[in-house]
């Protein structure tokens, strides 16, 4: 017992990954970097792992193809803009304005570093929970389908 006895016993913290900002700003951050690799390659195609039946009834773990939505698009004159989401819902930015002019596609991956940068720094936790709050919202309002249950 003399060897433990040298140690330091202490209660185990809790995690700080249970901070809902910190949990909004991890999420988001992996989403823009998600977007920064599709911009930055042409042939970025993210993966997941899913299990799958096969034709003699085993199940195996196969990685698929995960389809991501780009968050950027083009007008006619080759402006890019990039719209900024949280979860499936657009983020609004100011007063209205849901997009960012980027110019041209190759400022696109600087300003999504921008983005991350600032969300790092916690700029977005306001816009990120008010997005979030959204979703708690739509599924409280949301009428039940009765035929679920029947």
């Amino acid at each position: 017992m003399s060897i433990l006895t040298a140690l330091a016993f202490v209660p185990l913290p809790r995690k700080t990954i249970a901070d809902p900002v910190i949990k909004r700003r991890a999420t988001f951050i992996k989403q823009l970097e998600q977007q920064r690799e599709l911009a930055r390659e042409q042939g970025f195609e993210p993966t997941k792992r899913k299990w799958v039946v096969m034709a003699d009834g085993s199940k195996q773990l196969v990685t698929v193809p995960k389809r991501v939505k780009r968050w950027w698009r083009m007008d006619a004159q080759g402006t890019c803009f990039l719209v900024l989401r949280y979860g499936n819902r657009v983020i609004t930015l100011n007063a209205g304005r849901t997009a960012i002019a980027v110019g041209p596609k190759s400022k696109l991956v600087s300003v999504i570093d921008t983005v991350i940068t600032a969300t790092k720094a916690g700029e977005m936790d306001a816009v990120l929970a008010a997005a979030q709050a959204t979703f708690r919202r739509d599924r409280l309002t949301k009428p039940r389908n009765s035929a679920r249950r029947a």
